[in-house]
């Protein structure tokens, strides 16, 4: 059974109001619009294979970011094994994504906004979100992407993030100029930002800074409205909807 839900993209709670942000159903693809991505692997094994796809395009001019996150396993049959064949079904809470929305400021990458962690809400073998922009891209006109983080609970979390490449936001056309190239990782450093495209620091003058596509905390289905990081909270606009 698939799991299909939606997710508003998170503002820090330092931020300007640069835009608002909107719900979009899934299946509701940008109309006519240029879009990036990547998909691969981020966990294999003979028990447990997690497939991630990270997605950024302008969806309607000022953005849209999308993720998809396969659970499967071996499929065993008389001819042979094939490995991650096989769709897994993971019990409501055993898979988690969310979107981390990264901005290019010329030098570095920085967080610019993300969703809360969002779990698998039936048994299923994946889990889509997806958010748009509305009014301006949310933390200034660059180059964005989507780093689609996802997971699925075997005993502990499993699985990674993929990036989805760069689009320059916001652009109402088919293409867009060649992107920056250098991309975070996984576990990585970031900086993050404000709705004006400005570092964000602490009371000390500090940069802020997260972990890149680091796991969720606790364990299967804990959604929770813990901070990520300082300025960077887990505040929802609305309850997040499954949309079948």
């Amino acid at each position: 059974m698939s799991n299909r839900v939606r997710t508003p993209l998170l503002r820090s709670l330092l931020a300007a109001a640069a835009g608002t942000l909107a719900l979009v159903l899934f299946g509701a693809s940008p109309a006519a619009a240029h879009y990036v991505y990547e998909e691969a692997f981020t966990y294999r094994s003979n028990d447990l294979c997690v497939y991630d796809r990270s997605e950024v395009s302008h969806g309607d001019g000022n953005g849209y970011a999308r993720v998809d996150i396969d659970v499967s396993t071996v499929l065993a049959t008389p001819s042979g094994s094939y490995p991650c064949a096989w769709g897994l079904e993971r019990p409501a809470g055993y898979i988690s994504a969310k979107i981390e929305t990264y901005v290019w400021l010329g030098t570095y990458w920085y967080l610019c906004a993300q969703t809360d962690w969002v779990y698998n809400d039936t048994t299923s073998t994946d889990l889509a979100i997806q958010a748009r922009m509305i009014g301006a891209p949310i933390c200034g006109q660059s180059y964005y992407a989507t780093n689609g983080v996802g997971y699925a609970w075997n005993n502990a979390w499993f699985g990674g993030a993929v990036w989805s490449g760069a689009h320059y936001l916001p652009d109402y056309s088919f293409s867009a100029a060649q992107a920056p190239a250098e991309l975070p990782e996984a576990g990585d450093v970031v900086g993050v930002v404000d709705g004006s495209g400005q570092p964000v620091v602490d009371a000390d003058g500090e940069p802020v800074t997260v972990v890149v596509a680091a796991p969720p905390a606790a364990g299967p289905g804990a959604a929770t409205a813990a901070q990520d990081g300082a300025g960077i909270a887990a505040h929802l606009a609305a309850e997040t909807l499954p949309t079948r």
